[in-house]
């Protein structure tokens, strides 16, 4: 035991200055605080009074999420990725340039909504969600313009993560090109998928779907073990992946090779108080463990502890190397 805890913490140590490019959906997360104080006379809703300043807190959202984990952990994101020429788009780009992520990479297209999402939230409860976005697939032009930048960038890459919100960047041939190119190059490619968007998957390193993303792609249910098993074997052949992660929420993650092999990597015990992004930090601590040296078991142990860590946070919200090994160093304690 004491050998694989010091094995994780090395490998926390080594996420420093790994290079992971984020392809995907870039939009901007808020949140209104306030009290609900009573139900409208109006209608069947509680009142939310707003004491402090009615500025939303603003955070980056979607693969910008992705973006700021990785950030956060030590690495060093490259994002690929398209927005508006919008306020919510500045607005998203001071966000990532406060944590130092660059964002030459992330370019604008005339007339394109930049997704916004406004939570609001009381007492530590989600009482709404409100989205203003318009999703649109992006032109040729532009999708054209990220392959390019992608395959410039490619060889300083230690992983490419692809992060699908169905906002309209990821389009089929955009991904199957720069898939490609990332295959050619050895660099490890990660997707976070929408079972409505399989094209993406093909031939990945790894694909994270939960369980509901999961069944929906495989058409069966997986109800027990028996039809997790069938159901994910047929699926990673399917999309002729190296690896296929099966998020399970409280029943932890289960794990299958192309080889054959399947890992059950057991949940951590603690309340939840928002799962919010959760699926973000999972996808950016898989990249990073592996990209330092991980086997995909041990990177999935990590990336499993990383996500106990972050529902205990409200909103969307990022982890830190400190609280990473503190999840270890905890983990094996209980032991």
């Amino acid at each position: 035991m004491e050998k694989a805890q010091a094995k994780l913490s090395r490998l926390i140590r080594r996420f420093r200055g790994r290079t992971i490019g984020v392809l995907g959906d870039f939009m901007l997360d808020e949140l209104l605080r306030g009290e609900a104080t009573r139900i409208s006379p109006e209608a069947p809703v509680p009142v939310v009074l707003i004491r402090n300043s009615p500025v939303a807190e603003g955070y980056a959202g979607g693969a910008g999420n992705v973006a700021a984990n990785i950030a956060a952990l030590g690495g060093r994101p490259i994002p690929f990725g398209a927005i508006g020429d919008d306020e919510t788009g500045k607005r998203l780009r001071e966000l990532l340039r406060a944590r130092h992520i660059p964002c030459g990479t992330l370019f604008q297209e005339p007339g394109r909504v930049t997704p916004r999402k406004v939570r609001v939230v009381a007492h530590q409860q989600q009482l709404l969600r409100l989205d203003f976005e318009r999703p649109t697939t992006i032109c040729p032009r532009l999708a054209g313009r990220l392959a390019r930048i992608c395959a410039r960038r490619m060889g300083k890459l230690h992983a490419l993560i692809i992060s699908d919100y169905q906002k309209g960047t990821l389009t089929t041939e955009l991904c199957r090109q720069v898939s490609a190119l990332a295959r050619l190059k050895r660099v490890p490619v990660f997707v976070d998928p929408k079972p409505e968007h399989p094209e993406i998957c093909r031939e990945a390193t790894l694909v994270t779907p939960n369980l509901h993303e999961a069944e929906l792609m495989a058409g069966v249910p997986m109800r027990d073990r028996r039809q997790l098993e069938v159901a994910g074997r047929r699926l990673l052949a399917e999309l002729n992946c190296s690896y296929l992660l099966i998020t399970r929420g409280a029943e932890g993650m289960t794990l299958f090779e192309s080889g054959g092999d399947v890992h059950e990597i057991p949940s951590v015990s603690r309340p939840v108080y928002d799962v919010t992004g959760a699926g973000d930090t999972v996808i950016a601590v898989l990249a990073l463990a592996y990209s330092a040296g991980a086997t995909m078991k041990e990177a999935a142990q990590l990336a499993n502890l990383a996500g106990s860590r972050v529902v205990l946070k409200f909103g969307t919200a990022e982890i830190s190397p400190r609280e990473l090994l503190e999840a270890v160093a905890s983990n094996f304690k209980d032991y």
